[in-house]
């Protein structure tokens, strides 16, 4: 029985499940079941829904409500399950091999000093271009 096939009996022969004929009974009991196991919050939807058809105590039928929904809100959040899951583990270390990688590359290129160009062009006998560049002279390279 589908959804519409139940609403369409529901129409049909009232809201009482129980009293609508044996074979149609069965299968909605069987559906509502299904539809029970798969909602979560099946449960509260349960408590509201008797609130409304019947007369009783607000104030127990309220402490009910607040029970389910502390108990549904007590589930871990979604970063600590990130985390904890392997494909959620391996891509935060990605990113953050990522992140150090591309730091490094920032402060080493913050301590390239230009004196050390200057000595490496000074012990290798090449002389310096205006920028700064190592200017290879093709004719000493072989004086050392």
């Amino acid at each position: 029985m589908t959804r519409d096939e139940f609403e369409r009996c529901r129409r049909r022969f009232g809201d009482t499940v129980e009293a609508w004929p044996a074979p149609f009974r069965q299968q909605a009991l069987a559906l509502m079941a299904v539809e029970r196991n798969d909602d979560p919050d099946a449960a509260l939807d349960r408590l509201v829904l008797e609130a409304a058809l019947t007369d009783g105590d607000d104030q127990e039928l309220a402490s009910k409500v607040l029970a389910r929904i502390e108990t549904g809100s007590a589930g871990p959040s979604f970063l600590p399950r990130l985390l904890l899951s392997p494909a959620g583990f391996a891509a935060c270390a990605a990113a953050v091999v990522v992140a150090v990688t591309l730091a490094g590359y920032q402060v080493a290129r913050l301590q390239d000093d230009p004196s050390d160009t200057e000595l490496l062009a000074l012990a290798s006998g090449s002389s310096l271009a205006d920028g700064g560049v190592v200017a290879d002279d093709p004719a000493e390279e072989g004086s050392l």
